[in-house]
């Protein structure tokens, strides 16, 4: 996993001494091109930041004569027949399930109360 790596750096003073090849001087101007567009690029934007306050002070002068968007002259409304929201739909459907519940106890428990009493007073076989 760890695997030692051969540095790229010269070993000798030697090796330092030897002049540049072709292709160092070649990586060295194009290195130099790309630091000279990213010095361009960093003094476009500190001027673009530097003059920021005054772009907006123009703009908010230049937009304070002009009117608003005009209101269209139909708005929408929103009609009785949309649905309602998940949460409302839910808390009516759990109303409605629990009446039914209630409904269904409440005649269970009446037909209970029936029985019993036919045991007593015999109204049919």
């Amino acid at each position: 996993m760890n695997k030692k790596i051969r540095s790229s750096r010269p070993r000798y003073a030697s090796e330092l001494a030897k002049p540049l090849g072709p292709a160092k001087t070649v990586q060295i101007r194009q290195l130099q091109q790309s630091s000279r567009a990213l010095d361009e690029e960093i003094h476009r934007l500190e001027c673009a930041i530097a003059a920021a306050p005054a772009t907006i002070r123009r703009q908010r002068l230049a937009a304070m004569d002009t009117l608003p968007a005009p209101e269209p002259t139909f708005t929408q409304t929103r009609r009785r027949t949309s649905r309602a929201p998940l949460q409302q739909q839910r808390v009516q459907r759990n109303r409605r399930l629990g009446l039914y519940l209630e409904l269904i106890l409440v005649f269970t428990a009446l037909a209970a109360a029936i029985g019993w009493m036919n045991q007593w007073f015999h109204w049919w076989n």
